[in-house]
């Protein structure tokens, strides 16, 4: 009986072994699951460490089937449109929509499970974050200054996005021209997000927009992520940013106002060349 007992024990363990090691991460290895949440939802979610602009996600599993999440995961376009529980999420966080983040069955169910068990447990859901503070003064001026010229479009960033500038403007950023208006100021960001936070963002941006530019087609490189923390760091840190004597708009607007003066110009001297033909010198009718 006793040899029996113990087989059966034996033989639980060895079942139960395969499933533990599928939940969570070999001690000594990164989650993955970590490392796909600080990429794709820390931007917006936390899990116990407060709203960003999306939820706390801190007992969402407790809230939500695992069906609902993983679904709402995968794919929030379809259920914000169609979803009694996910309309009312976003009417109370003031309609922000959280964009499909072309993530698989299997990532969204990984997530869920991270969720749960970082709902229990606290987790640390940086991933592979350093603090730009913790950075070493030589190193620090370098990314500053690599940030400067990535934001301003004096460097390419490397998979072709478009730069910063075209959208957003930060004052004081060492440019006579201030930049776009059609997006946020950042001149304050850092202090709004976060450092891990703008790292979230800067991974993953939150608005669809943005997402679809920078977090599916033209990603940024990690180091491009460092370096533009730095340059938005600097930027938070100056006392008095200098208020950039240009903007896109107002440089549109002046090229716009040159470019129909010199249409202008140019037809009025047509014309008078065609008049003078039918007319001829005396100013009659020939």
């Amino acid at each position: 009986m006793r040899s029996r007992l113990i087989l059966c024990l034996l033989l639980a363990s060895a079942v139960a072994l395969p499933a533990a090691a599928r939940a969570q991460a070999p001690a000594g290895e990164p989650d993955p699951n970590i490392d796909l949440f600080a990429r794709k939802c820390g931007s917006c979610h936390t899990v116990g460490s407060g709203v960003r602009v999306g939820p706390d996600l801190k007992g969402a599993t407790d809230r939500r089937s695992g069906t609902w999440l993983q679904g709402f995961i995968k794919t929030p376009s379809t259920m914000l449109d169609t979803d009694p529980a996910a309309k009312q999420l976003l009417a109370q966080f003031n309609g922000v929509r959280m964009p499909d983040l072309g993530l698989t069955d299997a990532e969204a169910k990984g997530l869920v499970g991270l969720i749960q068990r970082c709902s229990v447990t606290p987790c640390n859901l940086a991933g592979s974050f350093t603090p730009v503070v913790q950075m070493a003064a030589d190193e620090l001026n370098a990314a500053v200054s690599r940030g400067t010229a990535l934001f301003l479009g004096e460097q390419a960033l490397k998979n072709a996005g478009a730069p910063c500038l075209a959208c957003h403007t930060v004052k004081g950023a060492g440019s006579r021209i201030g930049g776009g208006l059609l997006a946020k100021d950042l001149t304050q960001v850092y202090a709004r997000l976060g450092d891990q936070g703008l790292d979230a963002a800067l991974k993953s941006p939150a608005f669809p927009v943005m997402n679809k530019v920078f977090g599916v087609e033209h990603p940024l490189a990690p180091d491009e992520v460092v370096a533009l923390r730095a340059f938005f760091y600097n930027a938070n840190r100056a006392t008095a940013p200098a208020d950039d004597t240009l903007s896109l708009p107002v440089i549109a607007f002046l090229g716009t106002i040159a470019v129909l003066v010199a249409l202008n110009a140019a037809w009025s001297r047509r014309l008078r060349g065609v008049r003078t033909a039918l007319t001829g010198k005396n100013g009659r009718i020939a």
